[in-house]
């Protein structure tokens, strides 16, 4: 705050969703942005006299009258600045921050001109049977017809190498889509709208459905948008292991049923942002879990050597803390095992693969073996390239 702001100034909010307090906080956020951010009891009553449009001074004095102090309302107003709250015309010739800043917005908007009711029947009663059958029918039929269940030699769709990596990619990056686009559909359902973007979880590139707005709806509601792309892929999996039943033995439904299996056990990996991550966090009724959990970490490993914490994590509440206490030997434990199945398997399976890349490019530039290599070693530079773009992105956001 660079000057200062009279009693008789009046700050202009965004119009914001204040959500129900749990643990002695609650959600407020801008519905429209996407951008919530939990704060106590006395920053809601600031938040709601704001918005109602009052003077500063009438909003010192009730914060004083009820709370028996004085509010810092130029930290404060700072605070919700730097979220994106406040309105760029937020009080004639007072500099409050960032005004109507907020994070920037990654991805792209899908389905945001569709009218919500052309996808209400998503959420409909008689819907849930189809999703529910959908759940049991993939356990059950892998569990009892053992010829159904994939294996790896179901990801080769092809004889030729760079043929066949290109047509699973495809394959792949198509079910990741129609995934996202299942989160995409649900959260419409709900009057909100999410982004898509490409982000990554440790070290895989992935595609992400950012849909922070359903924050504005009750918290029973949110598992349907949460669980949207897990329970489409297990209902195209199951039309999948039902047409092999039925005699259809095409490698391409094979594939289909090996990728998204690899998709579903993915979205069980909790001490990654995956969907059944966020299931989990709403289950608990949790803040930011992970971020949290890291801030937790380093607080620790600052301590142990004999340094002070560099995070203030006085504002998380006591459940949520002790809940951080048993996260996080998972979060820890998982990140290291993905790591070292990356070092000792992938890694040097790619190195490999590079190498008879490169080994091609001395064939005659007229055959396929040189052409292979060309071809694979472009897919290798473009995934490198991207998950380069992606952490540089991410750090400049972060910063």
């Amino acid at each position: 705050m660079t000057s200062t702001l009279a009693d008789t100034t009046v700050v202009r909010l965004y119009p914001l969703h204040i959500g129900e307090s749990e643990d002695g906080v609650c959600e407020v956020g801008r519905v429209d942005t996407g951008d919530f951010v939990e704060l106590p009891v006395e920053g809601v009553d600031l938040v709601r006299w704001l918005g109602e449009g009052l003077p500063l001074g009438e909003v010192r004095r009730r914060f004083t009258e009820r709370y028996g102090t004085e509010p810092d309302l130029a930290d404060f107003l700072d605070g919700i600045a730097s979220c994106g709250f406040v309105r760029a015309d937020a009080a004639p010739g007072a500099d409050v921050g960032p005004a109507g800043a907020g994070a920037p917005r990654r991805g792209l908007a899908l389905l945001a001109n569709l009218p919500p009711r052309r996808v209400a029947w998503l959420l409909a009663p008689p819907m849930r049977l189809l999703y529910v059958a959908g759940w049991l029918t993939v356990p059950l039929l892998l569990a009892f017809v053992p010829r159904l269940r994939p294996t790896p030699a179901d990801a080769f769709l092809l004889d030729g190498v760079l043929a066949n990596a290109l047509v699973v990619a495809a394959v792949a990056w198509t079910l990741v889509l129609l995934h996202e686009l299942a989160h995409a559909a649900t959260v419409r359902a709900l009057g909100v709208t999410g982004r898509l973007s490409i982000s990554r979880r440790l070290w895989f590139l992935v595609a992400q459905t950012e849909m922070s707005a359903v924050r504005s709806v009750p918290r029973r509601r949110r598992y349907a948008p949460y669980l949207a792309g897990l329970t489409w892929d297990l209902l195209l999996m199951s039309a999948c292991l039902l047409l092999q039943l039925a005699g259809v033995h095409e490698p391409l439904v094979r594939g289909i049923v090996y990728t998204l299996t690899l998709s579903v056990v993915y979205q069980f990996l909790v001490f990654m942002r995956t969907d059944i991550y966020f299931v989990l966090g709403n289950w608990l009724r949790l803040g930011d879990l992970m971020g949290d959990t890291r801030r937790w970490l380093a607080d620790r490993a600052r301590r142990l050597v004999g340094r002070a914490a560099a995070h203030d994590l006085a504002g998380v509440p006591a459940r949520e803390l002790r809940i951080i206490r048993w996260y996080a030997p998972c979060y820890l434990l998982g990140s290291l095992l993905v790591t070292v199945a990356l070092l000792t398997l992938t890694v040097p399976a790619m190195v490999t693969m590079v190498g008879l890349a490169v080994d091609g490019l001395d064939a005659p530039p007229d055959g396929p073996a040189f052409w292979n290599g060309v071809g694979f070693l472009a897919l290798v530079a473009l995934q490198l390239a991207t998950f380069g773009w992606v952490v540089v992105t991410e750090r400049r956001t972060a910063g």
